[in-house]
């Protein structure tokens, strides 16, 4: 009876069957994976048509996309870039990821929005990375650099702590945004808190010193480290003249150097200060030539870019704390209308 059906405890019948099941198992995982992939083209170019507009858009029937063109066009994108030309590098950048749908690229467009301002579309695109790669430190990372831009101070806090969930050391970023918070408060209480955030880490004493300076210059001073004067020399050399404390000036000798080649004091000083611009100024005050003044550039130690002014996170390459500053000499103008305060 049913001799037509197949002996499943013959090994050869049970063979064929396992490979047939193997067979229909690997068919529905490549179309299953077929259709995720036309699913998320889909879905990459109708979010990718948000970005379009008449004056960023690389015309497709006048550039045919082939193969050889990604890196070259990838190159012209990063020029664009460093001259500034945002729109151009963006117009690149939308091309190649419609026809490459590269990861990495997205995440390039995202940074390129968030130097250019474009802070609402850049936020797009990095919630769009994370909606699948949702652990992604260097996305992540990108995305609170974005809230600290737009000061929503309590989302990027969220992606601090989703950093930190994932292993990530982020006790600097965490003290950046509460210094930023500080910065931007009211309260009695934050002269001190301030204070806290410098003696917690050390690469903070520069721009707490700055904030403090501007919020109460007579007790920035009680807590001017006479040790790291080299690091903020240009916070002492721009405050005004009603902000000094002789006192304690008198009472250091490289303070006192520093401010008789400001030609703020007239005593001679009994000691040079170490810095040589600082020591060159003063020796020519000596002899009798006040035309002088130190001027400022802020380089990024990491990036090597130059900066005309003061930063705590670079605006190249957005390393925090990696400012190097370096004096150089110059003729007095007529005013002194440089401030950091």
């Amino acid at each position: 009876m049913y001799d037509f059906l197949p002996d499943y405890r013959d090994p050869i019948v049970s063979v064929a069957l396992m490979i047939l099941i193997a067979v229909a198992v690997a068919l529905a995982a490549h179309i299953w994976n077929l259709y995720r992939q036309r699913k998320r083209a889909s879905r990459l170019r109708t979010f990718l048509e948000k970005f379009d507009t008449a004056s960023c858009s690389l015309e497709e029937q006048e550039v045919p996309f082939e193969e050889g063109m990604a890196k070259p066009l990838l190159l012209l994108a990063r020029a664009f870039e460093q001259s500034g030309t945002y729109d151009k590098t963006i117009s690149i950048l939308l091309y190649l990821i419609r026809h490459t749908r590269d990861d990495e690229l997205m995440v390039y467009l995202g940074k390129v929005y968030l130097r250019a301002g474009f802070l609402q579309r850049a936020e797009e695109i990095f919630l769009e990375i994370l909606s699948r790669h949702p652990r992604r430190p260097d996305v992540l990372l990108q995305l609170e650099i974005l809230y600290e831009k737009m000061r929503d101070y309590p989302r990027a806090r969220e992606v601090i702590e989703t950093l930190r969930a994932n292993g990530e050391d982020v006790a600097s970023i965490g003290r950046y945004v509460r210094f930023l918070e500080l910065r931007s408060a009211t309260g009695a209480d934050r002269f001190e808190a301030l204070t806290r955030i410098a003696h917690e880490d050390s690469r903070f004493y520069r721009p707490v010193l700055a904030e403090l300076f501007r919020i109460d210059p007579s007790q920035a001073w009680e807590r001017l480290d006479p040790s790291r004067v080299n690091e903020v020399l240009d916070l002492l050399w721009y405050l005004p003249a009603e902000s000094l404390r002789l006192d304690i000036i008198a009472a250091d000798p490289t303070l006192e150097a520093i401010f008789f080649a400001r030609g703020e004091i007239d005593a001679r000083p009994q000691e040079r200060s170490g810095i040589f611009a600082v020591d060159t100024l003063a020796a020519a005050r000596q002899c009798g030539y006040a035309e002088g003044e130190l001027r400022f550039s802020y380089l990024c130690k990491e990036c090597k870019r130059s900066f005309p002014v003061s930063f705590v996170r670079c605006p190249g390459c957005m390393a925090l704390n990696s400012i190097e500053v370096e004096e150089t000499l110059g003729k007095r103008r007529d005013q002194r209308s440089d401030t950091l305060f």
